[in-house]
């Protein structure tokens, strides 16, 4: 006969489906009271479930014959209730200094580590840990004192991803009770009575003091708390699923998301879509906090092109139109370059990741070779440019402050500035668009506009023919910003 205990267990294993029959655990074993409980558990139900079952032990060397004894007491225990058992031993502190992290993040992230190491040598399918119900209660106040949303309210998952912990909604007391009426022996962590860190304060004076003050069980609201800010967190998180497809441009590499969708959402749901990008560059959502969030919203308010927020990790946001962009940092602009044209052959620009070939020759000659000037697209590669109009002084350069264009089919002159932005070339793209020019006059903007002043036309006789071409291992052009015009 199964304990109640147990029953509740496998009740909570069904209702959420935390494992399925013959599934390989990773078992963490510290030899407290809650892990001792866990792992025998997971024996009790083993059967039934046809469970396969490896204990890890991560000695971390801080507490010195203390850890010790844990480690044989872990050793005995499963060599008792024949369950295969991984120890590992782990420098935290060293771990601490080198990552600049607390002692506690430094043992949990070393405890992952090596439940995943086991987790993959043994084929396994999931690695269950012991928090518990108190510990869950302890999460959600620390979020709360650290500044949360309805996300850190939710605290802990019982089944996140491969990671399953059965005794999430069991109390302390029913764990002390049970390993106490079975005759089970566990380990006490001295350190769990010092009040150093923080959860430990939180645990050993915070609840204590509301429940002698105020008359109520924190640990029981919290939980309460818990679930329904679960509830309503999977609500939203749904709704910013659906959001987020109608608002993304592309998420392939960059993720770019539309202005004009997102002012269709309400602020909370915003913020989750900004999230939802942020985890999909950065591959987690950890690290982005309030402060970038409301940097984020204060740039999708003003909606202004060029304007730019940091995010951790070296990634930024910028407003590029009606474009929200998140990526890596943009490296500075591309150094300016200018080389003179070679009017019979080739002229490189590695800077413009491509080069320039120049022929001159009759009108009829080019026009047997290429086709009447008039078939041309702005957008081509190719242009046909009056020789005698141009003279020996062009250049192949990238922008520079003074240049005008005289777009074809216009009656004047505008300032290359707003050709780019009327045509809404991104700010950080405008240096990578080569230029072929004659002192500050523009003869073409490379792929998207020819000059009117230098054009062939009727009365053309000889001609400057122009071909660009982009190397093709080059492969970061966007096409985008040039097309038929």
């Amino acid at each position: 006969m199964k304990g109640d205990l147990v029953k509740t267990i496998a009740g909570d294993i069904e209702k959420y489906n935390l494992f399925e029959k013959g599934s390989r655990i990773v078992a963490g074993v510290s030899g407290g009271a809650d892990s001792v409980c866990l792992l025998k558990v997971l024996c009790e139900l083993k059967d039934e479930y046809n469970l396969s079952i490896t204990a890890v032990h991560v000695n971390h060397g801080l507490r010195g014959s203390e850890a010790e004894k844990d480690q044989e007491f872990v050793t005995e225990l499963c060599q008792k209730w024949e369950v295969p058992l991984r120890i590992f031993r782990a420098d935290i502190k060293a771990l601490s200094n080198e990552k600049k992290i607390s002692l506690e993040e430094a043992g949990r992230i070393a405890r992952y580590s090596f439940f995943n190491q086991v987790l993959k040598e043994q084929g396994a399918n999931y690695i269950a840990v012991a928090h518990q119900l108190e510990d869950q209660a302890e999460t959600v106040m620390h979020h709360i004192l650290r500044g949360t949303g309805i996300d850190g309210l939710c605290g802990m998952s019982i089944k996140q991803g491969n990671i399953v912990r059965p005794l999430l909604n069991i109390s302390r007391d029913e764990i002390i009770k049970y390993l106490y009426e079975n005759g089970i022996p566990y380990c006490i962590d001295s350190t769990n009575l010092e009040s150093e860190y923080t959860r430990n304060r939180i645990r050993n004076e915070l609840f204590p003091f509301i429940r002698d003050n105020f008359m109520v069980n924190p640990v029981a609201q919290l939980a309460r708390l818990s679930n329904i800010a679960r509830e309503e967190q999977e609500f939203l998180e749904n709704a910013a699923k659906e959001a987020y497809k109608k608002a993304v441009l592309n998420d392939s590499g960059n993720v770019e998301l539309s202005l004009t969708k997102l002012k269709d959402f309400p602020d909370a749901i915003k913020k989750r879509i900004i999230r939802i990008a942020w985890e999909k560059i950065n591959n987690n959502r950890k690290n982005l906090e309030y402060v970038h969030i409301e940097q984020l919203m204060a740039l999708l308010t003003r909606g202004q092109t060029g304007k730019k927020a940091e995010l951790p990790q070296g990634f930024e946001a910028r407003i590029s139109y009606d474009k929200l962009i998140f990526s890596k940092k943009m490296d500075k602009s591309t150094a300016p370059y200018s080389y003179r044209v070679n009017l019979n052959g080739i002229t490189v620009a590695n800077e413009a990741n491509g080069m320039l070939n120049a022929s001159v020759m009759s009108i009829k000659e080019a026009k047997k070779l290429y086709g009447p000037p008039e078939s041309f697209k702005e957008g081509d590669f190719v242009q046909f440019f009056d020789y005698n109009k141009l003279g020996n002084g062009i250049v192949l350069r990238n922008r520079i402050e003074g240049d005008r264009i005289r777009p074809r089919g216009s009656r004047g002159e505008k300032r290359l500035k707003e050709f780019f932005i009327d045509e809404k070339i991104p700010r950080e793209k405008r240096d990578e668009i080569p230029l072929i020019a004659r002192d500050n006059k523009i003869v073409w903007i490379v792929g998207m506009r020819t000059s009117q002043d230098f054009r062939a036309d009727k009365d053309t006789e000889t001609v400057l023919v122009l071909t660009w071409t982009y190397f093709q291992d080059g492969g970061d052009r966007d096409d985008r910003y040039y097309k038929d015009r």
